[in-house]
């Protein structure tokens, strides 16, 4: 009888939980349906599309901010549809294709999270007991900000971590199904190119050629049916656009809020003006040395991700594949440029192992590696609701780039958090 209520009240408290997280996340949801965000610049895109112009070389106003179109020629074309429906404004000057596109996007985004969720559930499959709404309730408390800026701002990241763990979730294959997604992404926005390296390192040969092939068809794909010569213009534009080795992605100065390192570095080792942000004079360093710090981190990055992934597939840790998976994509956010707080939502499949561990296997999070995780989440804002702070601080945080230093904080002080998880291995095993 005992067990029988504990299991009500689990259930019940789950409940609770499941209904006022949603109802939270109804806030994003409908707020982003009449304001400008991202969603905007990508309408903006579509329309030049239709047009034939190219949608790269001019920037979009949103909110004061010249702000460019970074994504791929197809995703502007497959937004096309929705510059085509009638043009009267439904609120804020916002024309009801847009607005249609915004309530598709967002309903289609809760799907991704509700996938995303039922992916938590089936790995770590906490208990149904008390410890096991404690994991719940810091997974809700650790994950809604993030689904907050995504939705509130109209972003990909959360399709993008959602077609990474699709493609990593169980049995690796090189199914159409499975790497769609992440074929998608890579696509969309590069960023996923790290987890398709990640397939080739691992030896996936199926999984890693049905990636490659996908990502190459869909970016060839608008040639079906756009000009040629007008397509090869886009496309050029685009690659010009998101080359990592382009000025513009090494020093970081046309706008602010930059959080990944290259934006640290301009930050705090130039002394140049950043629109919109102080001035910090720590130190000037010139564009080369920018440039080479930069690629040296992102060396850095990926051997480190490298690393990681031999180790742990020599031990044979449980879930491996889904851990390695979860390292690669945390070090997106500061190893790519013009990252901002919301791709930050990368890391979260790594701090859902570290959540797992806290809770249910302490052994490789104790002393000075929890309590450097814990300052770095602070400062990344997973555990402190920014937006709910005062103006002038909020705009010290994104003017100094803190969200950045957590995201560093987090990755120097994660190191340590998986090799005491591979020793951590290694005693349990030796005792079998």
């Amino acid at each position: 009888m005992s067990q029988i209520a504990k299991e009500f009240d689990y259930q019940k408290n789950i409940k609770i939980l499941i209904w006022v997280f949603t109802a939270l996340l109804a806030w994003p949801f409908l707020r982003s349906l009449s304001t400008n965000n991202d969603l905007n610049i990508f309408f903006g895109a579509a329309e030049r599309l239709t047009n034939l112009q190219n949608p790269y070389t001019t920037p979009y106003n949103a909110q004061g901010w010249a702000l460019y179109y970074y994504y791929s020629p197809l995703f502007a074309s497959l937004l096309a549809p929705f510059t085509w429906l009638p043009k009267f404004i439904v609120s804020e000057e916002i024309p009801f294709g847009l607005f249609v596109l915004k309530l598709l996007w967002n309903a289609l985004n809760l799907y991704f999270v509700y996938q995303l969720v039922q992916f938590v559930n089936r790995t770590f499959q906490p208990p149904k007991n008390k410890k096991g709404f404690v994991f719940w309730l810091f997974f809700a408390l650790l994950t809604y900000r993030w689904l907050f800026l995504n939705l509130l701002y109209g972003q990909m990241t959360i399709l993008i971590v959602w077609g990474v763990v699709k493609a990593f979730d169980g049995v690796i294959s090189g199914s159409l199904r499975r790497n769609l997604g992440l074929a998608f992404g890579v696509t969309l926005k590069i960023l996923p190119i790290y987890m398709v390296g990640q397939l080739f390192l691992m030896r996936k040969w199926s999984a890693f050629g049905m990636a490659v092939l996908l990502s190459v068809l869909m970016v060839l794909l608008p040639y079906v049916y756009l000009p040629a010569a007008y397509h090869t213009e886009i496309l050029l534009s685009w690659l010009n656009n998101i080359n990592p080795f382009s000025k513009n992605h090494i020093v970081e100065l046309g706008e602010g809020g930059f959080i990944d390192m290259g934006a640290l570095i301009t930050k705090y080792l130039t002394g140049l003006n950043i629109e919109g942000e102080a001035r910090v004079d720590w130190f000037s360093m010139g564009e080369k040395g920018v440039f080479v710090t930069t690629q040296i981190f992102r060396l850095m990055v990926l051997t480190s991700c490298w690393f990681w992934l031999v180790k742990f597939r020599k031990l044979a840790i449980e879930h491996w594949e889904l851990l390695s998976m979860s390292v690669f994509l945390a070090c997106i956010p500061l190893a790519f440029p013009h990252q901002r707080d919301y791709s930050l939502f990368m890391v979260w499949p790594l701090l859902v192992f570290m959540l797992n561990d806290a809770i249910f296997h302490r052994k490789s999070l104790r002393g000075l590696t929890f309590y450097g995780l814990l300052l770095g989440a602070i400062l990344m804002g997973s555990v402190i609701f920014f937006e709910a702070l005062p103006f002038d601080l909020r705009r010290d945080i994104s003017g100094y780039r803190i969200q950045g230093i957590g995201g560093l904080i987090f990755l120097i002080f994660a190191q340590g958090y998986l090799w005491a998880k591979s020793k951590g291995h290694r005693s349990d095993t030796a005792g079998v």
